[in-house]
Order: C-alpha cells, then sequence, then structure tokens
C-alpha cells in the first residue's frame, strides 16, 4: 500500500506578487485583503481588457484609476503610471493576457497584480482556484504549466478538500530563482479572506453629497 497523499498548506506572502483569482467576487475579496495589508496606502488600478465584461461587483469599489487596454499605446500609458504611482500599489486586471513587457517593469516595485476573468498565457506566480471548482476547470487552466502528474494526484481527493473547506492554488512563489512554470500545488483556507463589503461608507456618503452640492452650486 502506497504513501497517503500530502498536500502542502499554502503559507506564502502575496504583497509585490503576480497571481490570478480564479472568480471575480474571490478576487475582489483577495484584493480587498492586500490593501488592508497594506493600510489603505497606495493606489489601486483597475485594468480592463478590450472586449471583457466588468461585473458590477468591480464597478462599486473604488478605484484611483481606472485603464481600458486596446493596443500597445494604452499598455505603455498603463506601465508608466504603475511604475511612478505611490508605493504599494495594487492593480486588478481584468481579462486578457498582460503584455510581458508590460509587468517586467514592476518587477522589485512594491506592485501587486491580481488577475481575473481570463487566465491566459501571463506568467502568473500564484493561481488561487474556487471552493469546489471543477477539475475541468483546474485542469484547463493548468493544462500548461507541467502539473499532470500532480493532478492525477489531487484528481482522487478533490472531494475530500473540498468538504474540509479548503481549495487549491498552484504556485512557483517558493521555487528560488528563474521563472518556473512547473511550480506546485497546495491547500488554502478561501474563508481566510474576508468578505468585500458592498455598501458605502459614511466618509463616502458625505464625499459624494458633496461632490453633488459644489455641481450644483458652480455646475462644474
Amino acid at each position: 500500500m502506497g504513501e497517503p497523499y500530502r498536500l502542502e498548506g499554502f503559507d506564502a506572502a502575496l504583497r509585490g506578487r503576480r497571481m490570478f483569482i480564479v472568480g471575480v467576487d474571490a478576487a475582489l475579496r483577495r484584493f480587498a485583503a492586500l490593501e488592508s495589508e497594506s493600510l489603505y496606502r497606495g493606489k489601486n488600478v483597475l485594468v480592463i481588457g478590450d472586449g471583457s465584461i466588468v461585473p458590477l461587483a468591480v464597478w462599486r469599489r473604488k478605484w484611483d484609476v481606472i485603464f481600458r487596454i486596446r493596443d500597445s499605446f494604452d499598455a505603455q500609458m498603463i506601465a508608466t503610471y504603475v511604475a511612478n504611482a505611490a508605493k504599494p500599489s495594487r492593480v486588478f486586471w481584468l481579462g486578457g493576457d498582460i503584455p510581458r513587457t508590460l509587468w517586467t517593469r514592476w518587477v522589485k516595485q512594491d506592485i501587486t497584480l491580481i488577475g481575473s476573468g481570463t487566465v491566459g498565457a501571463t506568467e502568473w506566480e500564484a493561481i488561487f482556484f474556487n471552493h469546489g471548482c471543477e477539475m475541468g476547470v483546474i485542469e484547463r487552466v493548468l493544462g500548461q504549466r507541467g502539473v499532470g502528474s500532480s493532478l492525477a494526484q489531487v484528481r482522487e481527493h478533490l472531494s475530500e478538500l473540498a468538504a474540509s473547506g479548503a481549495a487549491l492554488v498552484w504556485s512557483n512563489i517558493d521555487e528560488a530563482g528563474v521563472f518556473s512554470s512547473r511550480g506546485s500545488l497546495y491547500w488554502y483556507d478561501p474563508d481566510s479572506v474576508a468578505e468585500v463589503g458592498t455598501g458605502l461608507v459614511r466618509t463616502e456618503i458625505a464625499q459624494m453629497l458633496d461632490a453633488v452640492k459644489k455641481w450644483a452650486e458652480t455646475g462644474k
């Protein structure tokens, strides 16, 4: 009888990393957690891929700047803005591949990149799957990342993982040196990430009312 399959828990720091989160709501929760970890300092940047549909939950968040990327000129503008923005900065990328020439300009800066929508071929350092994610989705997302043997082992224990409330994450963050497409599979607790608040706080309401008042008085 073989050794029981063991999956290590994921415990790497995520600030300043590139990660993809399956499910926009889960991605927003992770974004909010990282913003809180940074004590709400720096900038929150939303980048929308051309043709991407933006869920209402994304619009309800407060962003310092919003970009829609259509061509290389837009990518250049985004790269320059983020590189020179106050740090720590957090970029929420919705849909489509991220040009390598763009994110490589942010390496070794305090910039956290969170993607959701389409995983694409971007060199993510971590990919988080939501709780109860189907094996077909996991296999499709990790298809080109060389973890076939690990997935075969995980497949047999996926229901046990879900029953325990845990979910899968693929990552190469713990691997030293250059980027490795293989990485490893871990488990993590999705409930450890706080829910995103959907309502407006009093200060935001006051700011909105003040802006409306000024607009009514000046017409600007």
